[in-house]
């Protein structure tokens, strides 16, 4: 026996109402569902379509789908880390490394004097404010695609919605920054991995905020061959 269109639109619902909401996972997941009922209607013909899928799901264990669910994000994690890795690498090449060696300098210098110091921290505010900004706006955005297509992937959801490590990790470390301005400069050591710490943080930034959703369709056809179709 094979299963009907309306068997397969069943199987998509029935991820969806177990806590699958990617549509990726989804089709995977029903894909492997309907290959197992057809087998399970080989061996026992009489049974319902809802009876055969509820002993393919009784397979998955106790946690249903979460396991795959889980094991796909840690794939996409590796996927990202990746494609991150592509663009960052960019700002230590030429001719984008006189760029990221000019904030570099920039800040080194900035450190070596207290009221340049002073515009450290205030470069640091206006970097974590900025990245804040876009992440509300990526996040609206995230929202807007789902509403067109009524689909969600989970590589489109990690390109959107990874979190602004660069910004957070400039933000929490303000208070460092006026506690060293109103004790002291730092000495050339530490200006230098501060220097360090900051260039890395705004390319970081950059990278997963601007670069990255500019190139998702790009990268979701890239990674999805069905990704055009679906949409």
């Amino acid at each position: 026996m094979k299963l009907t269109e309306q068997n397969i639109d069943n199987l998509y619902k029935f991820t969806r109402q177990h806590y699958v909401e990617h549509y990726d996972v989804q089709t995977e997941l029903v894909d492997h569902l309907a290959n197992d009922i057809e087998q399970i209607w080989d061996e026992k013909p009489t049974l319902s379509f809802e009876q055969a899928r509820d002993i393919s799901f009784k397979k998955f264990g106790i946690f249903g789908f979460m396991d795959v669910v889980e094991k796909k994000q840690r794939q996409l994690g590796k996927k990202y880390k990746t494609i991150l890795w592509r663009y960052v690498k960019e700002w230590f090449q030429f001719p984008k490394i006189v760029v990221t060696t000019s904030v570099f300098a920039f800040y080194f210098c900035c450190l070596q004097f207290k009221a340049g110091l002073y515009l450290c921290i205030t470069s640091v505010i206006c970097l974590a404010i900025i990245d804040l900004y876009i992440v509300h706006k990526l996040q609206k955005e995230v929202k807007n695609r789902f509403a067109k297509n009524n689909k969600k992937w989970m590589l489109e959801d990690t390109l959107f919605n990874v979190a602004s490590f660069g910004g957070v990790m400039v933000g929490s470390n303000i208070p460092h920054f006026i506690n060293q301005a109103i004790n002291d400069t730092p000495s050339s050591t530490a200006a230098f991995f501060i220097a360090l710490f900051l260039t890395s943080a705004i390319i970081y930034s950059y990278v997963t905020l601007i670069v990255i959703p500019q190139k998702a369709e790009q990268l979701l056809e890239e990674h999805y061959p069905e990704y055009k179709i679906a949409r």
